[in-house]
């Protein structure tokens, strides 16, 4: 073998490592943001600088390394290729064989220690591998600027020509909720973060009849109750907004806002002469299909954070606030006079005690249990409940479904307060 087969077989070498050198950088520095830059490399302010300067511009430093990485696999294929011929020639071998040959190894080679090798160890530790080639990837983003730049504005102005669906090119709220799960099986967001991400992906998706406080649950006050009444009220439930009836709950003429008392308070006087219909304020009525992401906007539009929910036929449906919004986000938030109650209670490993008011689908997935409801009218296990007996059924009241029995424990005003669930085991 003389010097010049061995210099190109060196050469050739040298591309498949300056291609890793490429791909490798690829994966890396994507990985990377500026907080996570500062947080690490503490100590090296010189490798911050280069790492920031390089992302400072993503469009160009992938047309670099892409530039880079072209030329590079085009000079080892020339080599290559060369290097080809002249074995064909010299031993005799068919030129077509070889060539063929040549391509399959070389592809081979460029895909495993080029473009697989290094950006598995690049995707596994994007630091370390940052580090590495920080300084060099600058200086050749440097020294190609020109035709970098040339190409990066090529593709801008040929990019702005082409007219895109931005709808169809979004992605998609199933599309980002895999993404988070997929980031939480790698570890790379934690148990909080993938459920903040679900909630708000499906934010847009939930109506006001979703979360909003059923009517049977509203806590209100009548016009003809006295000051000490309504004090006592706000004391017992904590609640700082009240609605307000003139005859039943389908007549909400205003909220009493508690801060609006204090005046009253210090004046026996202005006590005696109260009108509640007065002092209250006038409330807001949303009805039960509006989405909750318009509903947020209203309040903030409006400055509330409360709204009388009514349905298609006017009556009042429920009450919904600000804050149960807010809860959707980022899980239920209790305080100092909110009782805590399990919606499952599990009695042993067949028998679960559950609310009335917890929705089918909740239930189904603390359970893992499954449960066919898709074409009913109901979402709640006492409309479920309701829906096989008919009536307001009595303390006991039991009846089996998808291999489940229900058994009524609890009845309040007419309201199914709790059901007990048992698994039956196929026999």
């Amino acid at each position: 073998m003389d010097i010049d087969w061995q210099f190109r077989i060196l050469f050739l070498i040298l591309c498949f490592i300056i291609s890793a050198f490429f791909s490798g950088s690829e994966v890396a520095l994507f990985s990377l943001d500026r907080k996570k830059i500062k947080n690490t490399f503490t100590n090296s302010t010189l490798i911050q600088h280069y790492l920031n300067n390089l992302l400072e511009h993503p469009r160009r430093l992938l047309v670099t390394i892409l530039i880079g990485n072209t030329v590079i696999n085009v000079t080892a294929s020339i080599i290559a290729v060369s290097l080809a011929l002249e074995l064909a020639e010299s031993f005799g071998f068919s030129r077509n064989i070889v060539l063929t040959f040549q391509i399959i190894l070389l592809t081979f080679l460029i895909l495993m220690l080029s473009e697989i090798t290094p950006k598995i160890w690049a995707s596994k530790d994007p630091i370390s591998f940052a580090k590495i080639i920080a300084i060099p990837m600058y200086w050749v983003n440097v020294m190609i600027f020109p035709i970098s730049e040339t190409i990066t504005e090529g593709i801008k102005f040929f990019a702005s020509k082409i007219s895109i669906d931005k709808k169809k090119s979004a992605i998609k709220h199933d599309e980002i909720k895999e993404l988070a799960t997929l980031g939480l099986e790698m570890g790379t967001i934690e148990d909080e973060e993938h459920e903040l991400i679900h909630s708000i992906v499906g934010f847009k998706s939930l109506s006001v009849s979703e979360i909003m406080t059923p009517r049977v649950d509203m806590i209100a006050v009548s016009s003809d109750s006295d000051f000490s009444e309504l004090v006592n009220e706000i004391t017992k439930t904590g609640r700082s907004r009240i609605p307000l009836y003139k005859d039943d709950l389908d007549d909400i003429i205003g909220i009493i806002y508690a801060k609006d008392l204090l005046p009253y308070f210090k004046n026996a006087e202005l006590r005696k002469n109260i009108s509640l219909a007065k002092i209250a304020r006038k409330p807001m009525f949303v009805p039960k299909t509006k989405m909750i992401d318009a509903l947020m906007h209203e309040f903030q539009e409006k400055k509330m954070h409360i709204a009388i929910v009514v349905d298609e036929y006017g009556g009042t449906a429920g009450l919904v606030s600000l804050e149960d919004i807010i809860e959707e986000i980022i899980g239920e938030i209790r305080d100092e006079y909110d009782k805590e109650e399990n919606t499952v209670t599990k009695l042993d490993d067949n028998n679960f005690m559950v609310l009335g008011r917890i929705s089918i689908d909740e239930l189904k997935e603390i359970l893992d249990i499954n449960i066919n409801t898709e074409e009913a009218e109901y979402d709640t296990i006492a409309g479920l409940v309701l829906n096989f007996a008919g009536q307001i059924p009595k303390e006991g009241y039991s009846f089996e479904f998808e291999n489940h029995r229900f058994t009524v424990k609890e009845i309040m005003n007419k309201r199914i307060k709790k059901v007990q669930i048992e698994i039956l085991l196929e026999a």
